[in-house]
């Protein structure tokens, strides 16, 4: 399927629900010395300082950062494994982003679905 790493598929499958998040990681992986607030990743990536908050709180959940004082953010993945795919899917994302994109893309609708979810516009009931 689409000749990506099989380690690089099943990471993405499991840890990576947008384009956002993807760079999200690898900007602070790409940096691993670094501490960074979700403003400056924010700017970095062209995003808006809400959403960065939520993707580095899941990446942070996930075991691929730590917290090196509140709101400061390092790469840190809690196993050499888990590292060592980030370096493959840094690899694989330069040579083949449309591929990357496309399998974050096709992930189950429940990601779609929850992503249009915020972005509905809901009425007030009436009481």
């Amino acid at each position: 399927m689409n000749g990506l790493p099989e380690d690089v598929r099943t990471f993405l499958h499991q840890h990576v629900d947008s384009v956002e998040q993807l760079e999200v990681l690898l900007l602070l992986w790409r940096a691993p010395e670094r501490g960074w607030t979700s403003e400056e990743v924010a700017t970095a990536v062209y995003s808006h300082p809400s959403s960065v908050v939520r993707r580095l709180a899941m990446l942070l959940g996930q075991g691929l950062l730590r917290e090196r004082e509140p709101g400061c953010y390092q790469y840190a993945p809690r196993t050499a494994d888990l590292h060592d795919t980030v370096t493959r899917l840094d690899h694989t994302y330069r040579e083949r982003r449309v591929a990357v994109v496309t399998l974050i893309a096709s992930k189950p609708i429940e990601n779609v679905r929850a992503f249009s979810d915020a972005f509905r516009i809901r009425r007030k009931k009436e009481e």
